[in-house]
Parts: C-alpha cells; sequence; structure tokens
C-alpha cells in the first residue's frame, strides 16, 4: 500500500484548537468544498463564490498537511440533468488547492424543473439500483474523471427506505459503478453500520460482497438513535461495530489511500482535544497492523 497517505479527519469550525494542540497527529484534512462557498444559482455570472476568509482558511490548512475534497452539493443523482457549472468550479478548486483526490455522494439533493429551475431537498436522498441509474450515475462519474487530475471516488449512502424490486443488490451495484463509470469507492464504513442497524442485514457479509480493491478511502464515524431509527449523525465518538469492521476490512483493500474520521462540530464537547485524538490513534493503530509501507505524500 505505497500510496497509504494515512489517517485523516474531516475538517470543521470546532477543529482549530485540536489543530493547534495535535496537528501532528493527522496525516491530511478531508474538506468539504461546498461549505466555504456562496452557490448564487445556476447560471448565475458569478455563482460560486467564496466565503469571507475562506480561501486563507484553505491556504492555511493546505500548508500543512495535504487536503483531499468531499463534495455534497453535486446532485450526481438527479436526472437528466448534470451541473457543468459544478464541475467547472470542482476543476477550479483541484487546480489552487491541490487535492489529492475528489469525492461525492451516490445519491441526490437537487431536483429540476423548466419554470423554477432548481429546487434543493437539502438531503442527500439514495437512489434505486436499477439499470437506468447505473447508466446514468456511470457516465456523470466518467465525466468527472475525465475534468480533473486526481481519483474520483463515490461514497455509499445511508438509506432510510428499502426500496423494492431493485435490479442489483448494492454491493453489485457499487462494483458495477466502479467499473463502467471509471470511479473508486469512498467507503463509509459507518452509512454500513446504519443501513445494517436499520434493515438487519449482515455487516461483513455486506463487505464481502464489494469490489474491496476499488475502495480508496474509508470514513468512519459515530451515530444515534432518533424515533428508532439509528442516524449517520456523526455524533461522538466512533462505537464497537465500527472499529470492527475497520479492522475486517483495511487488509482487504489493497489501494486503500486514508481514513477519516468524521464528527459534526456541534459534538466537540462531547469528544474533547483528547477524546477526537483517541479516535485518530485507535485508527492509526488498527491501520499499521496492515499497512507497513511508508506513507506517500
Amino acid at each position: 500500500m505505497s500510496q497509504f497517505l494515512g489517517v485523516g479527519i474531516m475538517y470543521n469550525p470546532s477543529l482549530q484548537g485540536f489543530f493547534d494542540t495535535y496537528g501532528d497527529a493527522i496525516d491530511y484534512v478531508e474538506v468539504i468544498p461546498d461549505v466555504f462557498l456562496t452557490d448564487n444559482g445556476v447560471g448565475h455570472p458569478n455563482r460560486f463564490a467564496l466565503s469571507a476568509g475562506s480561501h486563507e482558511k484553505l491556504c492555511d490548512l493546505s500548508a500543512r498537511w495535504p487536503l483531499v475534497a468531499h463534495y455534497v452539493g453535486f446532485s450526481l443523482g438527479t436526472a437528466g440533468y448534470f451541473d457543468q457549472e459544478y464541475l467547472a468550479n470542482m476543476v477550479k478548486f483541484q487546480d489552487i488547492y491541490k487535492f489529492k483526490w475528489n469525492s461525492e455522494h451516490l445519491s441526490f439533493s437537487k431536483v429540476h424543473d423548466e419554470e423554477v429551475g432548481e429546487y434543493a431537498v437539502c438531503l442527500a436522498l439514495p437512489l434505486p439500483f436499477d439499470g437506468e441509474v447505473l447508466e446514468m450515475f456511470a457516465e456523470k462519474t466518467k465525466k468527472i474523471q475525465a475534468a480533473l487530475n486526481t481519483d474520483f471516488l463515490i461514497e455509499n449512502n445511508v438509506y432510510f427506505v428499502h426500496i423494492e424490486d431493485e435490479d442489483y443488490l448494492e454491493g453489485v451495484f457499487l462494483k458495477e459503478l466502479s467499473e463502467k463509470g471509471n470511479c473508486g469507492m469512498l467507503l463509509d464504513l459507518h452509512n454500513v453500520h446504519a443501513n445494517a442497524t436499520n434493515f438487519g442485514f449482515d455487516r461483513k457479509q455486506f463487505l464481502d460482497s464489494l469490489d474491496l480493491t476499488s475502495v480508496q478511502e474509508i470514513h468512519i464515524a459515530g451515530g444515534n438513535v432518533i424515533g428508532g431509527m439509528y442516524l449517520d449523525s456523526h455524533s461522538g465518538p466512533c462505537n464497537d461495530e465500527v472499529w470492527e469492521l475497520l479492522d475486517y476490512v483495511v487488509p482487504k483493500c489493497p489501494n486503500l489511500r486514508g481514513v477519516t474520521y468524521e464528527f459534526h462540530e456541534s459534538y466537540f464537547d462531547k469528544l474533547g482535544n483528547d477524546g477526537i485524538l483517541a479516535q485518530i490513534n485507535h485508527a492509526r493503530e488498527i491501520c499499521n497492523k496492515y499497512i507497513k509501507s511508508e506513507v506517500c505524500l
């Protein structure tokens, strides 16, 4: 695994104290470019504008660590529409900030019509695992991969409703997407845990159904139960099941480049700097059991 970058963390504003105190504990920082931007709407002459101080913050982060980009606003699952302006901004950001790789979700968050243009639902909604969706999504990921000079990864999504009569099992769908769409996979283990908890399938059996050679990044996080559903809320430390899955899957992912810990800033007080460090160190301990090659920056 000579490509392995190491163990990183998803940026949020609560982390400044952690960066100042324990900055040497992380190997890279993952950022969500959308949170640094104002999107003025499709067709606007200055559609994507950096928020005040954002360029300086991104430059400061990139001076200290390698950066990777995790987008949330492309809405690749929106049928009949491809946001060329969004892609152009991705390319612009890539040229400026030199992300090691880029990623998005297997989901949609917007719908379009001729009258209003765009409606945002503000939620990453799941897609059915059928042939039509596979072809649509694969065409879009191929376009993105061709435009970027880095690898482009798709993250498996969390879902809260089971869609009947799908053409593919999820693992097979993700395999086909990697092949047809010329994209890698961002394997979110907490999403796997959430879906398995809510729908009662075997976590490790699901992991074994994937093409793990396509996995380049892994996300880990914590969650909680609200209204009888286990949520992907990024609510503090990882639970035992997620650590067990990480230990199970890392040695099966020969092209793994990074493991990223995520938590929502509203849960910082639950963790504190020492709690965040413990999550990073635990992830590193697991990775070090199986990955012996030097970190490649």
